[in-house]
């Protein structure tokens, strides 16, 4: 075979097995990502933490505008409604998106 046809034709590929250095940085590159997957399921979950203490606090501001026998409906009564709904919508695709990211246990 000449030089030429050899460039055309597919020989075996090489693979060496990774060194040291070759462990080490596929090591330190899987320890990162496990690392970013636990710090953003730890805010994901502050932050849906975050959410129900405001739900509790406009459920009590709610509770307050119908005890206090201010039954009309009022611009402050909406926007307190508009608000727990919000936040009840943003806690379940919060709870979604964790469930859809953890991994699944095999039991």
């Amino acid at each position: 075979m000449d030089s030429n046809n050899q460039a055309l034709i597919p020989g075996p590929e090489f693979q060496a097995k990774p060194g040291l250095v070759g462990t080490f940085t596929l090591g330190l590159a899987v320890w990162g990502r496990e690392i970013q997957r636990i710090v953003t399921g730890q805010a994901k979950r502050h932050e849906v933490r975050q959410l129900e203490a405001r739900l509790r606090e406009e459920m009590a501001v709610l509770a307050r505008m119908d005890g206090s026998g201010q039954a009309t409906p009022g611009p402050e009564r909406d926007l307190c409604l508009r608000q727990i709904e919000m936040l009840k919508a943003e806690i379940a695709r919060l709870r979604r998106e964790e469930e859809a990211t953890e991994p699944r246990s095999q039991t």
